[in-house]
């Protein structure tokens, strides 16, 4: 196991269940639930942002796939809140 799917073990091991964890530069905020980790909420975009709409879009779509395929190698199951009773 490399040093980041520990540190994503690690980070999800100490979250209680409920507990919140986020993303700052992408604003998703994910929180510990069934063993799973949920994405729960995102920033939405204002004006006075550097970015565009699209671009935060991108972003924050990046952002949570890659956490799913790194909490993934960790032995998280990474969704969306509307994915949760699907899985």
């Amino acid at each position: 196991m490399n040093e980041h799917t520990q540190w994503c073990r690690n980070l999800f091991s100490t979250l209680s269940e409920g507990g919140a964890w986020g993303i700052p530069r992408s604003g998703l905020v994910f929180q510990k639930r069934g063993g799973m980790l949920v994405l729960v909420d995102q920033m939405p975009h204002v004006e006075a942002m550097p970015i565009t709409p699209a671009q935060l879009a991108e972003q924050q779509q990046g952002d949570f796939d890659a956490t799913k395929v790194e909490f993934g190698r960790a032995g998280v199951l990474v969704v969306k809140l509307h994915e949760v009773g699907q899985v």
